[in-house]
């Protein structure tokens, strides 16, 4: 009789323990959704957690564009695409001229979460990291439908994994 009393008091305790645990992943996950959510179309440039710059499509359309075409080799076969875009470079000068010998990478984020790094050598490379904002003559889509993305392109990353499309946050290394 003392043993099932003694085994009913533990699993009173495992379960006050597992009501414990699913309120304190509760809280967390709530204080995590009031973050600050990364805005589509809007794109953050950070420096040591600090937003150095904000970059909405229109900033972006006022820098020296260039046209790229460019073949993208995806698991959904070859897509061909005219890119009107702007070196990464020149976007970081225009901020601060001194970002490409600070900083040894950046990590690009998109508002899908997906992130990627590219070095900064690669950035100073003569045609090879671009800002992109247009295909095709036409906007890029945000990921809710309306015109105004950015997107990373490397085009010397042949099977294009670390485009980031959505683009929303650039964080210097």
């Amino acid at each position: 009789m003392t043993e099932i009393l003694t085994q009913r008091k533990q699993y009173k305790r495992v379960g006050m323990i597992m009501v414990f645990l699913a309120v304190v992943i509760g809280v967390f996950a709530f204080l995590n959704l009031q973050g600050k959510k990364p805005v589509e179309g809007v794109l953050e440039i950070k420096a040591e957690e600090l937003v150095i710059a904000t970059l909405d499509i229109d900033d972006v359309k006022q820098l020296p564009a260039v046209k790229k075409k460019v073949v993208i080799n995806s698991t959904q076969g070859l897509s061909k695409h005219e890119f009107t875009c702007t070196p990464l470079a020149v976007v970081f000068n225009k901020i601060d001229p001194e970002i490409v010998n600070q900083y040894q990478k950046v990590i690009t984020k998109g508002v899908d979460n997906y992130t990627s790094v590219v070095e900064m050598e690669e950035v100073l490379e003569e045609d090879n990291v671009y800002l992109v904002y247009e295909d095709q003559g036409s906007l890029l889509k945000m990921k809710s439908g309306k015109e105004g993305a950015m997107q990373v392109i490397v085009l010397y990353d042949e099977f294009g994994q670390r485009f980031t499309n959505f683009l929303v946050e650039l964080e210097l290394e």
